[in-house]
């Protein structure tokens, strides 16, 4: 997942901030994650991202984050 981040800051070198627009993987709720790169990786809010292959990833919301803290795969994206 850090490889996927970095490339989206190499992408926009400009943002300080990067706003993902994404349908969590669960519900299928809209979710907007804001990711912010620190001088100790990234830090994200409003979110969760998992990585689902190589170059692909999988928003989560807050809520069902805390319902289960992990993708399964078995699951369609955007239901």
């Amino acid at each position: 997942m850090i490889e996927i981040l970095r490339k989206m800051f190499e992408d926009n070198p400009k943002k300080s901030t990067i706003v993902l627009k994404e349908k969590c993987s669960d519900c299928g709720c809209d979710t907007i994650i804001e990711i912010t790169a620190t001088s100790s990786g990234f830090g994200l809010m409003g979110g969760v991202l998992f990585q689902s292959s190589k170059d692909k990833y999988r928003a989560k919301c807050p809520a069902c984050y805390e319902k289960l803290f992990k993708i399964d795969d078995n699951l369609k994206s955007g239901k």
